[in-house]
C-alpha cells in the first residue's frame, strides 16, 4: 500500500490538475484512512528531497489549504501537526527532483484525471479516449485525462496492463510509470510495473515502442517479441526474447511462473486470489521455481502443487489468510 500511495503522491505533486481534482486529493491527504502509510510514504519523500529550495509563500499556501478543506479550527495538535507535515511536503515536492521529467511537459492545459482500480481478482478491460484498448491485471491502477487534447497521449500505470494503441502518427501514446516510460504510435505491448516489484517490464508484441528508464536518461527500441527489463534499485537493464503465451497468460486467467522465488510466487498469488500470504523469509528455500496453472485452478489446487514440488513446506488456507510453514 505505500508503495501505491508513494506513486500517486508523487504523480499529483507533479502535474497541473484542475483545482477540483486538487481540492480531492488534499481533503483524501488530510483524512484517517491509512493515515501511517501516508505519513510514512510522505516522509520518504520529504527525505528525497532534502537539500531543495521551500517554496516562497508555503506557510500561506497551507494556511490556504486549511481554509479550503474547511478546518481553520483544529482542536488536536497532532491533527494540525499532520496537516502541516502532509500539505509542506505536498509543496516540497513541486521543486523536488523525484519523478522531475512529468514537470517538464510545458503549456499543458488543465485536466481531470480518470481512475480506473482494479480489485484483487480481477481483470478489466476498457477503451481510452481515442480508442487505444486496455487490459488491465488484479491490484493495477491507471490514471488517463477525460480527454487527450496535448501532444502526446500519456497515462500513468501502476501494476500490470496490456495495451493495444490506436494509431496516430501525430500524438504518441506514452504509459509512464516513475523513471520508466513506453512511447508507441500503433502498436500492441505489455508493460509491467507493480511498486512493491524490483523490476519494470517492457514486451512488445506487434510494430515498435522506444522504452526510456533510468530517469529517462537511457532509452532501448524494442522490436516484436523482445523484452526489457529494468531493475529500479541496480539501474540495469537486459533484453530478453520471451515466450509470449507466458507473458500474456494472465490476460486468459492463467498462472506462470518462471524461474522465481516462493515470496515472489506469493505476492503474484495475492493478486490473483482473495487471500493475504503469513510466512517468515527466513524460512524460505532460495531456489526458483517455474509453474504453470490452467484458468479456474483453485488456491487450494495451486498450494497443493507448490507444496510437492517445494517438498518441506506445509500450508493452511483459514478466513482470507494462507499460512506457509516449514515441515518439522
Amino acid at each position: 500500500m505505500k508503495n501505491y500511495i508513494q506513486q500517486l503522491i508523487e504523480l499529483f505533486g507533479h502535474n497541473n490538475y484542475s483545482a477540483d481534482t486538487q481540492k480531492k486529493v488534499q481533503q483524501w491527504l488530510a483524512d484517517e484512512e491509512h493515515v501511517d502509510e501516508k505519513n510514512e510514504a510522505l516522509h520518504e519523500l520529504w527525505k528525497q528531497a532534502e537539500g531543495q529550495r521551500v517554496p516562497d509563500g508555503m506557510q500561506q499556501s497551507i494556511q490556504r489549504m486549511r481554509q479550503n478543506l474547511g478546518m481553520q479550527s483544529v482542536t488536536s495538535r497532532r491533527n494540525y501537526q499532520l496537516l502541516i507535515w502532509r500539505a509542506a511536503a505536498i509543496f516540497l515536492l513541486a521543486v523536488s527532483s523525484i519523478s522531475i521529467y512529468l514537470m517538464l511537459e510545458k503549456d499543458r492545459p488543465e485536466k481531470d484525471l480518470v481512475e480506473c482500480y482494479i480489485p484483487t481478482a480481477e481483470i478489466h478491460e476498457l477503451t481510452l479516449p481515442g480508442g487505444t484498448h486496455v487490459m488491465l491485471n488484479s491490484k493495477s491502477t491507471l490514471l488517463y485525462p477525460e480527454q487527450f487534447t496535448g501532444a502526446t497521449r500519456s497515462v500513468y500505470l501502476i501494476g500490470e496492463a496490456n495495451f493495444k494503441v490506436k494509431p496516430d502518427k501525430k500524438h504518441p501514446f506514452i504509459v509512464k510509470a516513475n523513471d520508466y516510460q513506453v512511447t508507441a504510435l500503433g502498436t500492441e505491448f505489455n508493460v509491467n510495473a507493480y511498486p512493491e516489484s524490483h523490476e519494470l517490464i517492457a514486451t512488445l508484441l506487434e510494430g515498435c515502442v522506444k522504452v526510456e528508464f533510468n530517469n529517462l536518461m537511457s532509452n532501448v527500441i524494442l522490436k516484436p517479441n523482445e523484452q526489457l527489463i529494468y531493475n529500479k534499485q541496480t539501474k540495469e537493464h537486459n533484453l530478453r526474447l520471451p515466450e509470449i503465451s507466458d507473458v500474456t497468460a494472465w490476460q486468459r486467467g492463467e498462472l506462470v511462473f518462471s524461474n522465481m522465488h516462493l515470496e515472489d510466487i506469493f505476492t503474484n498469488l495475492e493478486r490473483k486470489f482473495p487471500y493475504a500470504f503469513v510466512y517468515s523469509l527466513h524460512s524460505m528455500k532460495k531456489n526458483t521455481y517455474s509453474f504453470r496453472f490452467r484458468n479456474q485452478a483453485t488456491l487450494e489446487e495451486v498450494m497443493e502443487i507448490i507444496s510437492q514440488v517445494v517438498g518441506d513446506v506445509n500450508y493452511v488456507i483459514k478466513g482470507n489468510k494462507c499460512y506457509v510453514t516449514n515441515k518439522k
